[in-house]
């Protein structure tokens, strides 16, 4: 009878340490996939550089390297809308705010802009270099794009940002960084401009287009790619230099204080995507994982004690991710020819009595 008593006892004790289990892990962060394509047709022999979602989240659009194609995509199903080719590899794409435009730049030294609607292009862009960044404004309609640097007699290097009026197409303002242009990344009331490239992150006014401020740590980093906070508090970028590969540094920007380094693979950092709620930070690249952190945990544990909260296996390696507005999905873009999409599952179990509450609000009014 004791014997009976104690299994019994021992199984009700393992039957909830399962229940408290499977519900913790209910509610586990993670990334559950939606659809995969072929964007560029090279397959492993491709590579897709970037994807950005429209600003309501309703399409996709995507540059391949080594197809050269502009493919716009729906997101609910993935279906093809559109393609448009380049001369050469297109290395980065991005949606104008109001949703109605569509940029991509590329290495016949052209950012072409393209009705989003149709794919119909609208203008060529003419640069003097290649191009490797390229952003729009949040609120205004402002498009920004990064050279590749040029090397002068004297030894010394330019780099170009140019910032152009749209959709007049009008050069507004042409910044020296000085050397290449990786990544650009404007704050979300359109105050800062960020850039990061090779040496520097840094940021300029664009009231002024003065620059703000210089972020780098003691050594020379080759950044590849910057983003601000939602929040616009913090700045987020990674690079590469003689100590390491796949560097995080993570800065409160307006004090230039560096608050931490995170280093977990060892192997180049393509992309930062932070989630639009500012609990999260993404990253992804030449590890076939996308890795999510919690930001608090970045900011509280040391660099080798970080704890990953998610890391997802993808298959290979990657150039993009990119959220839509409110955080609900994820785009990333690969190596291996494909653009995947994936649903984003985060850590609030009382996510869905809140949306059947404000349902019910909606309702009675």
């Amino acid at each position: 009878m004791k014997i009976r008593t104690y299994f019994s006892i021992c199984s009700i004790i393992l039957l909830t340490q399962a229940l408290v289990a499977g519900d913790y892990l209910q509610y586990q962060v993670r990334l559950e996939p939606v659809w995969s394509r072929v964007a560029d047709v090279y397959g492993e022999a491709g590579s897709v550089e970037s994807a950005e979602f429209s600003p309501n989240g309703k399409y996709i659009v995507t540059g391949t390297k080594f197809d050269n194609s502009v493919i716009m995509w729906r997101t609910s199903d993935g279906a093809e809308l559109w393609r448009q080719y380049h001369a050469h590899e297109v290395e980065r794409v991005g949606w104008s705010a109001d949703g109605k435009y569509v940029a991509a730049c590329s290495e016949d030294h052209v950012v072409s802009v393209y009705h989003a609607k149709s794919g119909k292009k609208l203008m060529d862009l003419a640069h003097t270099q290649g191009i490797d960044g390229l952003t729009w404004s949040n609120k205004s309609s402002l498009l920004a794009s990064g050279e590749e640097m040029t090397k002068n007699q004297d030894g010394t290097t330019d780099g170009f940002i140019r910032i152009f009026d749209m959709p007049s197409g009008k050069e507004l303002k042409v910044l020296n960084f000085g050397n290449t242009t990786n990544e650009l990344f404007f704050s979300s009331d359109d105050q800062y401009l960020l850039a990061a490239g090779h040496g520097a992150v840094k940021i300029y006014n664009t009231q002024t287009w003065e620059l703000e401020k210089t972020l780098n740590p003691s050594y020379r980093v080759k950044y590849i790619t910057g983003v601000f906070s939602p929040d616009d508090r913090y700045i987020a970028a990674s690079g590469t230099s003689d100590y390491a590969k796949g560097t995080i540094f993570l800065w409160e920007w307006k004090t230039g204080k560096l608050l931490k380094t995170l280093n977990h693979t060892g192997k180049k950092i393509e992309s930062l995507s932070w989630h639009p709620n500012g609990r999260y930070i993404l990253s992804s690249g030449h590890s076939p994982y996308i890795f999510v952190y919690r930001f608090d945990d970045i900011l509280q544990y040391s660099n080798d004690s970080t704890p990953v909260a998610h890391k997802c296996w993808t298959g290979d390696h990657m150039e993009y991710l990119d959220f839509n507005a409110d955080g609900s999905f994820l785009v990333s873009s690969h190596q291996n020819g494909l653009v995947r999409l994936w649903v984003w599952m985060g850590e609030d179990p009382e996510l869905n009595s809140v949306r059947h509450t404000w349902v019910k609000q909606q309702q009675q009014q």
